[in-house]
């Protein structure tokens, strides 16, 4: 189905190197004018690394915007790019110290629908080897832990998750729905 929407004038407002803040004039199907600002993001990779089959590899992370630590799966923004399982295998060296044998992508969403077009990559991984983490300067990264499935399942029914992109990877990655 195509848009009956017309973008009259694009106007980038903000840059830097993660984001683009966009602020457009659109005609919409009733002939309304209005404005519509939307960001663009590179891609994202999240990874849910399997130890074994009951074991997950996570990290602890300092989020600025919500100037907490969360427990969450590895990820990261494509660069370059990249094809989404080289980042996927990237990040997860990067994060944890780990490498994988097996990565497979099981899934991809549209985090922001309305203000947004950029796409996450949900990748599982399993038969890892220990390698040597790399963490990349801009993260914060206070531990890698290894949690249980059932302890992570815990932890989501006690509203103890609080990263989207980790929730999501748990539900499919982790519940038998794919």
């Amino acid at each position: 189905m195509t848009s009956d929407w017309k973008t009259i004038q694009s106007d980038l407002i903000f840059q830097n190197p993660w984001i683009e803040l966009y602020q457009d004039k659109v005609e919409i199907g009733t002939g309304k004018m209005m404005h519509y600002t939307w960001y663009k993001s590179s891609d994202v990779a999240v990874i849910v690394p399997f130890l074994d089959k009951d074991t997950l590899v996570m990290i602890r992370q300092y989020r600025y915007p919500l100037h907490k630590v969360l427990l969450e799966f590895p990820a990261g923004h494509i660069e370059n790019y990249e094809d989404a399982e080289k980042t996927a295998r990237r990040e997860l060296l990067e994060e944890t110290g780990y490498l994988a044998k097996e990565i497979e992508e099981l899934y991809a969403y549209h985090p922001s629908v309305s203000i947004s077009k950029q796409l996450v990559h949900i990748f599982r991984a399993k038969n890892l080897f220990k390698g040597e983490p790399k963490h990349d300067t801009m993260e914060d990264i206070r531990t890698i832990e290894m949690v249980s499935v059932k302890k992570l399942q815990e932890m989501v029914s006690e509203r103890k998750i609080d990263s989207a992109g980790t929730l999501i990877a748990y539900l499919i990655c982790c519940t038998g729905i794919l």
